[in-house]
Parts: C-alpha cells; sequence; structure tokens
C-alpha cells in the first residue's frame, strides 16, 4: 500500500515526540511502522496517542523542524497483521477449505462434497424428502372446513385450503357472489344473464342546441356479445354544424376502454333484436336514441318521458305541421318521415278538426279509421304509423284537419 505524507509534522531533536499537522496517524498507521522523518532518518514507530501525535524510537536526531515534511511506511505492522489473519484463517477454515476440493467452479465444489444429486444428503429418521410420490400421499392433517374469511400471508398451507374449502361457491342457490369479472363469454338469458337486447339507462336529455347529456347506464353490444356499462353521465358540448332538417343518432362504444357515447348521421341498422339496433355497418356501436337537427344546424329541444321524446318547440307551424287544412273525402297518406325517426313507428300527433268529422287510420288498417275527431276537436295522441312513417287521414263530412307531430316514440 502507499506511504502516507499527509499534512507535516513537528519534531525536537532528542525527542521521540512527534506532533502531526494536517494528519491522520491512528486511520494510516500502526505501531511498528517505519517513520522517515525531515532530517531522512528512519525511526520506529512505538505509539499511536492520536490523529496528530506519536512516539518513535530512537528519538529523533536531526535538527529541529516545526513543519517538516515525512512518511510513514507500513513496514512491520501491515505485514505482522496480515500474517497473523493469514494464519488464523488458515488454523480455522483450512479443513474446510480442502473438503471443497480443488476445481475452483460450482461443478467441482458439488463433485467434492458429494452433492450432483440429493444421493448425495442422508434423510433422517423424521424428515424425509419430499418427492412427488411423498408429497401426493400427505395427509391434510388439521384441515378445518368451518374456517373462514380471507386467506392471508401468514396463514399456513393448512390454514389456508381451510378458509379456501369454505370459500368455494357450494352447488345450488349462492347468495355470496356479487359480481362477476373477466368472463370471456356472456351469460346467457336462460343462465340468469341479459338478453342480446338488454339496455338499461342511457336516457338524453337536452342541455342546450348545441349539448346534450346521456345519463349513466349498461347495454349490450351486438359486436362483443357483452355488456357494456356507462358508469357515470356524459355531456357532449359544442354540438353544431350539422345538417339541417335532418336525424342524427346516437350511438354507445367502447372506445379502447372507455365507454363513449358518439352522434352520427348514420342511420341504425335493422333490428337484430327486438327493437335493439346497431349502427349499420359497425355492430361495436349500439344504438340509443334519434334527434332531429333544425335548420340552424343545430339539435332541437326535446324532453324524454316514458319512452316518448316529445320536442320542445312550437309544433303548430313547418316543420311540425305536416297537414295543414285537409280536406279530402277519401284516405289520403300523411308522411311524417321527416319528425318520425325511422327507428320507431310510434308517433305523438295533434290533430284538430276544425269543421266535419275527421278520421286517421294507419296504412296496416286498409282505410280504417283508428281515431274520429269530432268538428271542433282537439285532441294530443300516441299513434301507430306505418314502417315508413306515415298515416292516412280522411274526412268523413265536408270540413277540415290539420295534423301536427308533437314527438316520437324511443324505441331501442
Amino acid at each position: 500500500m502507499p506511504w502516507y505524507k499527509s499534512g507535516t509534522v513537528s519534531v525536537t531533536q532528542n525527542s521521540n515526540a512527534v506532533i502531526g499537522i494536517g494528519t491522520a496517524f491512528i486511520a494510516n498507521s500502526r505501531v511498528g511502522d517505519g517513520f522517515r522523518g525531515p532530517d531522512g532518518g528512519w525511526y520506529e514507530v512505538t505509539n499511536i496517542a492520536s490523529d496528530t501525535a506519536l512516539a518513535i524510537d530512537p528519538p529523533y536526531q536531526g535538527a529541529t523542524n516545526a513543519a517538516g515534511s515525512y512518511a510513514l511506511a507500513p513496514l512491520q505492522g501491515y505485514v505482522k497483521d496480515s500474517a497473523d489473519a493469514l494464519r488464523a484463517l488458515v488454523n480455522q477454515f483450512g479443513g474446510v477449505l480442502a473438503v471443497l476440493g480443488d476445481v475452483p467452479t460450482r461443478a467441482g465444489v458439488r463433485e467434492a462434497l458429494n452433492l450432483n444429486n440429493t444421493d448425495g444428503v442422508p434423510e433422517g429418521e423424521t424428515n424425509k424428502y419430499l418427492t412427488n410420490g411423498r408429497a401426493l400421499t400427505m395427509v391434510l392433517t388439521g384441515l378445518d372446513p368451518a374456517a373462514s374469511g380471507a386467506v392471508v400471508a401468514t396463514d399456513t398451507i393448512i390454514a389456508a385450503f381451510s378458509k379456501l374449502q369454505k370459500s368455494k361457491a357450494a352447488a345450488g342457490a349462492n347468495s355470496d357472489i356479487t359480481e362477476l369479472n373477466g368472463l370471456t363469454k356472456p351469460i346467457t338469458a336462460a343462465q340468469g344473464g341479459v338478453s342480446d337486447g338488454y339496455l338499461d339507462g342511457l336516457i338524453p336529455s337536452w342541455n342546450s342546441s348545441s349539448s346534450i347529456t346521456i345519463s349513466s347506464g349498461a347495454a349490450f353490444i351486438q359486436g362483443s356479445g357483452k355488456v357494456l356499462r356507462l358508469p357515470s353521465a356524459v355531456t357532449l358540448t359544442g354540438i353544431g354544424s350539422l345538417t339541417a332538417d335532418i336525424f342524427y343518432y346516437v350511438y354507445l362504444y367502447d372506445n379502447v376502454g372507455i365507454p363513449s357515447i358518439e352522434i352520427s348521421a348514420v342511420v341504425p341498422a335493422a333490428p337484430y333484436s327486438g327493437t335493439s339496433r346497431s349502427k349499420t355497418g359497425d355492430t361495436s356501436r349500439r344504438f340509443v336514441c334519434a334527434l332531429r337537427s333544425g335548420s340552424g344546424g343545430t339539435l332541437y329541444g326535446f324532453q324524454v318521458a316514458a319512452g316518448i321524446i316529445y320536442y320542445l318547440a312550437n309544433t303548430s307551424v313547418a316543420p311540425f305541421r305536416r297537414l295543414a287544412s285537409g280536406t279530402s273525402t277519401s284516405y289520403v297518406s300523411v308522411s311524417l318521415s321527416s319528425l318520425v325517426p325511422p327507428t320507431t313507428q310510434t308517433a305523438v300527433l295533434r290533430g284538430s278538426s276544425n269543421t266535419g268529422v275527421a278520421a286517421l287510420a294507419n296504412p296496416l288498417a286498409a282505410n280504417t279509421p283508428l281515431s274520429l275527431f269530432d268538428a271542433g276537436s282537439r285532441y294530443q295522441l300516441h299513434f301507430p304509423t306505418g314502417s315508413d312513417q306515415s298515416v292516412q287521414y280522411v274526412m268523413l263530412s265536408a270540413g277540415n284537419f290539420t295534423l301536427d307531430v308533437c314527438g316520437y316514440g324511443m324505441d331501442r
């Protein structure tokens, strides 16, 4: 190791005291080391009193020096300590090292100890090796079928088995299974699951002509064959620049793991289950409702009640007035498709017969009146339309009849 030379020393002729300045004698020297003084002479270190004081022998021979250079050579101290330590190590562990063999590899040590396999380690009378055969024949002593609670890290294997045995779902009726997550195949309605047409919640509400909110809920997605849950209400804002006077359709879909809502002009496909529909060409999007734009390219106000979407607008003027003072005395078709979407055949109508008796009919009823309006009467009613969202009217006696659309069914 290098000689220690940090700092300076103060020495006095014929004195064995050495005083250090900026020195650390304790950590860097040993009794028996060599001390070369400022005079170039060599002395033996006989005592180390502190980091800044040591004694030498013989007494310092050179001239007195208050800040001389020096050196400490690790002569006797380190060499003797190293030899003593090596001798002690050999005395204590020499036999052990000999047992480990003379090949300095793991394989060599294992070979020397006869540990290439467990055959080199004898079994005791009680503790045997846990071979596969022995493990399979072990008795579960202490298993408690009545144990309950969650398995914790401090449980023994038997205690954990006991808790798992108690918590397993038994055959027959169970009341402790509260939720199933991660199923790769949906539970069918026959198994207690939901039908392909399942939809709950997801009620639209109008905030302004450019904003709507869809409430929380869930719906079966045709494409995935699973229910998608919208955990909280979603508000869409900035709705504008829509094509005027057409229906837009709201869809629920999975946006890379995030349940989301979109508004699209793409009409839903034909129902795949009951009245349930998906977006045309995209079964990953479940139809929620239809909303109509106005002449300004924004959405008409609306309110949902009992499965009906009511227009929040003056429905006694265009475009809601679909017939103004009609006088036909034979059945005539009135199209409602501009105000009633193709997803429903329920229209909320307001009919007014100013003079004469008027009748409303469904195209399927072959000119058979389903509702009559006496002269001077005005009624609002839910009325079934044809598949093309049309109805028929006729004046049974001379007069005129007016018909307005006030809302439509929210079939989905």
